[in-house]
């Protein structure tokens, strides 16, 4: 009777352990299922969710140190997505009955639940949501990469090179960080990145100044990506999601990113002594790769450049995904180059330059790292741990800059994508005008902010960082040093005139 009135003891105390941890439904209406709970089935939720936080976090320390165990961080993201789901579905009864009570009762139509009926609905209205986004966004960035590509295959960026070289180098500095500045708020940071090291590659010949120069372009693309929607894969998805408009978005964002750039350059401008050694003869492949004429470029440029600015428009008109305004300006570029390229005997073969195999490369492990991250990301949404998150941080600190300047300081040593993703899954977007979690609100632009700089404080904290990185074989150590400090600063500028104009 003892032994029976002690393990009643501990029974209850897990019990009431569980119900105090266990989140409020997310469906309004819905009856507390998870708090309901009691003895084993509790616990079991409760342990299957923390195996699931255990198996992503393993994974994003894995992601983040990929430079020393040399595993492709795409295979790891997949790996945590998948096995992130298979640990879902092994109390998949529990979890939906919370996450989505009403829907899988209307999906069960008045029949009985079964183990069949519970896995097609995971698939078919749970897992399928999440794959739906990541794949609006997917398209949506291969879109408009390949205009990229056409541009560049077409010529229509040799110019730059030979603008570009100037020896003055406070002057360079200036100039390539605001045009990296300025491309990467029109295509995702990486192929900003990618693009930009293949110019100053041809121009900089002193393997110390591109270097400085190449860590540039790396924090002015993080921070030119994120003031527009289009300009990084979690502003994309923020826009997909709803929860910004991108008028309103870079209204708000534009003045801290471009405070943060300028802060940035000066700093860096102070160490810069001297003349920009460049090349004496171009390096490129200049034979018979471009067939166009001056102005056949400069009339793809103005497509490329006038195409992305008009997507944002061709979804507020049509209300359309985004993705469909990028191939529909892809498919014009395209017809466009194909009439200007009819003289190669018909046969419209671009000549495949070498940057652009080594970013077809990069392009598909971006995509299914996104794909995997979304997996995990969204199993972890799921299961109730981003609810809880979310339910306490509300309650104990209620605070927005804190929320993102946590995730920014997170994001330097962890990768900024999947914590962007949890930070957007932390809040749903509030249908209440003025609060800070609606539409356009400050939470959404603050989190976007401050993992791009987060992101940039550290090559692991982001994509761009880590080409980089393997590009120009920098030290880990002489970046701290001499970078970190910088971007620092940068980033706390921003922040102060973040506050000041909200």
């Amino acid at each position: 009777m003892h032994h029976k009135s002690q393990t009643g003891g501990v029974y209850a105390v897990v019990a009431q352990l569980v119900e105090h941890w266990l989140p409020k439904p997310r469906v309004a209406g819905s009856s507390p299922v998870y708090r309901s709970k009691k003895g084993m089935e509790g616990v079991s939720m409760l342990l299957m969710t923390l195996i699931i936080v255990a198996v992503l976090f393993i994974g994003f320390v894995l992601m983040s140190t990929e430079q020393m165990h040399h595993i492709n961080r795409a295979t790891v993201a997949m790996v945590c997505g998948v096995v992130a789901w298979v640990i879902y579905l092994l109390n998949g009864e529990d979890f939906v009955m919370l996450m989505h009570q009403g829907d899988y009762e209307a999906f069960l139509a008045g029949g009985e639940s079964s183990v069949d009926s519970l896995k097609y609905f995971v698939a078919e209205k749970v897992l399928a949501g999440y794959v739906a986004e990541a794949c609006s966004v997917i398209l949506f960035l291969i879109a408009t990469n390949t205009i990229l590509e056409v541009l560049h295959n077409n010529g229509v960026f040799d110019v730059l090179i030979d603008w570009l070289r100037m020896r003055n180098s406070r002057r360079f500095l200036w100039v390539i960080s605001l045009l990296t500045f300025a491309i990467s708020a029109n295509v995702d940071n990486l192929t900003t990145v990618v693009l930009m090291m293949s110019i100053i590659s041809q121009i900089v010949r002193n393997h110390h100044q591109r270097v400085v120069y190449a860590c540039t372009i790396m924090v002015s693309a993080c921070l030119g990506g994120c003031f527009t929607a289009i300009g990084d894969i979690t502003s994309v998805m923020l826009w997909v999601r709803g929860a910004i408009t991108p008028s309103a978005y870079a209204a708000g964002l534009f003045l801290p990113a471009f405070a943060s750039l300028c802060v940035f350059n000066l700093l860096i401008g102070m160490k810069l002594h001297g003349r920009v050694e460049v090349f004496s003869v171009l390096s490129r492949y200049d034979g018979d790769d471009s067939y166009l004429s001056a102005w056949q470029k400069v009339t793809l440029l103005i497509l490329g450049i006038a195409g992305l600015w008009f997507i944002p428009s061709f979804h507020y008109i049509t209300k359309l995904p985004p993705f469909l305004g990028s191939l529909s300006v892809l498919a014009l570029i395209w017809a466009v180059e194909g009439l200007f390229n009819l003289e190669r005997d018909g046969n419209v073969i671009l000549v495949q330059r070498h940057y652009f195999r080594n970013t077809e490369f990069i392009g598909m492990r971006l995509i299914l790292y996104f794909i995997g991250i979304s997996l995990g990301v969204g199993a972890f949404a799921e299961c109730g741990a981003l609810d809880f998150v979310g339910n306490w941080l509300e309650t104990h600190i209620n605070n927005v800059y804190i929320y993102g300047v946590g995730l920014g300081a997170l994001s330097s040593i962890m990768d900024n994508v999947p914590l962007m993703m949890a930070g957007m899954n932390l809040f749903h977007v509030d249908s209440v005008a003025g609060s800070e979690f609606a539409q356009n609100g400050i939470y959404w632009q603050l989190l976007s902010f401050c993992c791009a700089c987060g992101g940039s404080l550290m090559f692991v904290g982001s994509l761009a960082g880590q080409a980089v990185l393997e590009v120009e074989n920098i030290r880990f150590r002489w970046y701290i040093r001499h970078y970190l400090w910088r971007a620092l600063v940068a980033w706390l500028v921003g922040l102060l005139v973040f506050w000041l104009t909200h």
